[in-house]
């Protein structure tokens, strides 16, 4: 078996990891009762299902970059200026975000509503940075085939947060109503570099 038939079942078996659960979870968006995500609790056949394509996908993204490496004529090695950072900044916040909403909640817990730290600036602070860390990834990898999966994968993340708004809604009631009223759905920018630049004054002081 050689390089390219390796990398050609690697990227199968992501697309279809990936696109069956964008499919899923737009029938979960567009037809309740059914929901995959949030899933119900662990071990059921909406957590199974939901974390073994959602992990499948993601490690076959992955894989793809590095085994399909640099092969579509796009960019050179300039492409790292914006791709790296961007991958790093992405995943590193998304990691932050762990902490910040805490593991009950990242798991389809009901820990209580988190609208402090990255949350005051997004609703999903964890997907819309994965989602920049999958441009970056695709970006550095300079591949087609890692584009795709990437852009699948993306839009897992944005169905996910969409899903999921029903769900926190029937448990946190008026107040998750008042936090989205307040709060964007993936970045405030205007709120962002507000707060960064009150932080920028008080550092000059």
């Amino acid at each position: 078996m050689t390089d390219s038939d390796v990398t050609s079942i690697v990227f199968a078996a992501g697309l279809a990891a990936g696109v069956t659960l964008d499919l899923l979870l737009l029938r979960s968006l567009l037809a309740p009762p059914f929901r995959l995500w949030p899933a119900p609790e662990p071990g059921s056949w909406q957590s199974l299902t939901f974390w073994g394509l959602f992990r499948g996908g993601m490690v076959a993204t992955f894989a793809v970059a590095l085994l399909d490496w640099n092969s579509a004529v796009l960019l050179d090695w300039s492409r790292l200026l914006i791709g790296a950072p961007l991958f790093l900044v992405g995943f590193g916040i998304t990691i932050c975000g762990y902490f910040n909403l805490g593991f009950g909640n990242t798991y389809c817990g009901a820990d209580g509503l988190v609208s402090h730290g990255l949350y005051r600036f997004s609703r999903n602070p964890q997907y819309a940075s994965s989602i920049m860390g999958l441009a970056g990834l695709a970006i550095s990898a300079n591949s087609w085939l890692a584009i795709v999966l990437a852009a699948v994968m993306g839009g897992a993340y944005v169905l996910m947060a969409l899903v999921e708004e029903a769900w926190l809604e029937e448990r946190y009631g008026p107040t998750y109503r008042d936090y989205c009223a307040h709060t964007a759905r993936f970045l405030d920018v205007s709120g962002l570099l507000d707060h960064a630049e009150r932080k920028l004054r008080l550092t000059v002081r």
